[in-house]
């Protein structure tokens, strides 16, 4: 349901566009601030059972009530006017809740780490596996509520911890004495998610616009698929703000693990495939991408070929090239540079390609698509 927020207003919907099927259009005056929201029928009903599950063999109502499953000394009673949702709420975010902070602090962890402290984030039951620390889950579950449920509060006591800041690099025998890394002596080396690489995309090369994305990314969804068009239209924006359709998710995350976007997933999985390097390596994005950060690279005439080299690494990588890969550096543009004036007469055009492939390949390594 959509509505403006705090506002009693009704969109005016012209009879004659509902009687021919037609999406009314612009039904609230311009500028108005709309809002998603859930709100309760007139009249509620309780639910039928479907027998074997399907929605046609409709078995007994079932009256409305709290988890059967669930065993509390003082259930939430549910009036009849009510659907019992605020009801679930309340009860899944009351201070006494036993497990509601600690799965949220969980999932954070995960995020943060690669690993969570229970390694089955969606089974916190007796089929899920037990923490790895469970003294350390019951502190930061508690600390959780205590700060008013902040999960800025949460992030920043994380990361501001020695065990965040460490290095996934140690030696040879701590990593066979634990080899899961259960006991944290070390950072767990990740992938960047699909979202991550991206936006880390964008960032290295210029284009990514930090701006919040305003209005709806499916406005236009119908005419887009009427006109078998691409469904994704470019946009620079950060990942969180895409259109996500059901079978049809953006080239650039698809090839990355994303997961399906109707169901709700705990923890991704992560895969290696030969998809994704031939994704790096000749998809539109990538190259136009490339493109772009060779043509900012070259914007300052005053920077010669090795300050730009510099620039490169420090935007790609965050960090200065050590000699060596400097030399391969030079080498790799002069070669290229070479191959090409045969194929490519105009200055110019050929001076970009060349640092196109130079920041391309830097985009391809594995330093910039892991976390340390």
């Amino acid at each position: 349901y959509v509505a403006p927020p705090d506002s009693g207003a009704q969109p005016k919907v012209d009879k004659h566009t509902l009687s021919r099927k037609k999406k009314p259009q612009n039904v609230y005056p311009p500028g108005t601030p709309l809002a998603m929201g859930v709100r309760e029928k007139k009249k509620l009903v309780d639910c039928k059972i479907n027998i074997k599950g399907e929605s046609n063999k409709l078995g007994p109502s079932v009256p409305r009530g709290f988890l059967s499953a669930c065993k509390v000394t003082q259930p939430p009673k549910i009036d009849d006017k009510q659907s019992g949702r605020l009801q679930l709420a309340q009860w899944l975010t009351s201070a006494d809740h036993p497990q509601t902070a600690r799965v949220m602090v969980n999932r954070i962890w995960l995020h943060l780490f690669g690993q969570a402290l229970v390694r089955t984030p969606d089974d916190f039951g007796i089929y899920g596996e037990r923490p790895t620390h469970p003294q350390l889950l019951d502190h930061l579950a508690t600390r959780f509520r205590s700060e008013g449920w902040s999960i800025k509060q949460l992030i920043r006591s994380i990361v501001l911890s020695r065990t965040y800041q460490l290095s996934s690099f140690c030696d040879e025998q701590i990593r066979e004495a634990d080899p899961e890394n259960r006991l944290l002596c070390r950072h767990n080396r990740r992938r960047l998610d699909a979202e991550s690489l991206r936006d880390s995309i964008l960032a290295a090369s210029g284009q990514l616009n930090r701006e919040p994305g305003l209005g709806s990314s499916i406005a236009n969804v119908d005419e887009l698929v009427n006109k078998a068009g691409n469904l994704h239209l470019p946009d620079n924006h950060r990942s969180i703000y895409l259109c996500l359709l059901r079978h049809s998710e953006p080239p650039e995350l698809s090839a990355f693990d994303l997961p399906d976007s109707s169901k709700p997933v705990g923890k991704r999985n992560e895969t290696t495939l030969p998809t994704q390097s031939l994704f790096l390596i000749n998809s539109d994005f990538l190259i136009e991408q490339a493109q772009l950060f060779a043509k900012d690279i070259l914007t300052n005439p005053k920077l010669d070929d090795t300050e730009r080299v510099l620039l490169v690494y420090r935007r790609a990588l965050n960090r200065a090239p050590e000699s060596s890969e400097l030399e391969r550096a030079h080498a790799l543009i002069h070669d290229v540079d070479q191959a090409l004036k045969t194929e490519i007469s105009q200055d110019e055009i050929r001076r970009v390609t060349v640092w196109a492939t130079l920041c391309q390949a830097l985009l391809n390594t594995n330093e910039f698509r892991y976390v340390d």
